[in-house]
């Protein structure tokens, strides 16, 4: 029985990883605060912007190119 409840879980695994970010997510916001955590979300978010873009070789007239031609249209 237990082993079927574990392979249950394990084919689950994208809610299971969820549900362990939340979990995370809201002990660091009860340690350190509700805007600690913003600005951790948001410099997390740009690191992994930047590591996106080093990765791909890609520069950075291209990524703000793109960025504006799909917001304003060419």
């Amino acid at each position: 029985m237990l082993q079927r409840m574990l392979t249950n879980m394990m084919q689950m695994k994208r809610r299971w990883l969820g549900m362990w970010a939340g979990v995370v997510i809201w002990i660091l916001w009860m340690i350190f605060g509700f805007w600690a955590i913003i600005l951790l979300l948001i410099l997390g978010a740009v690191g992994f912007v930047i590591g996106r873009v080093l990765e791909e070789n890609q520069s950075w007239k291209q990524v703000v190119e793109r960025l504006l031609s799909e917001r304003y249209g060419d």
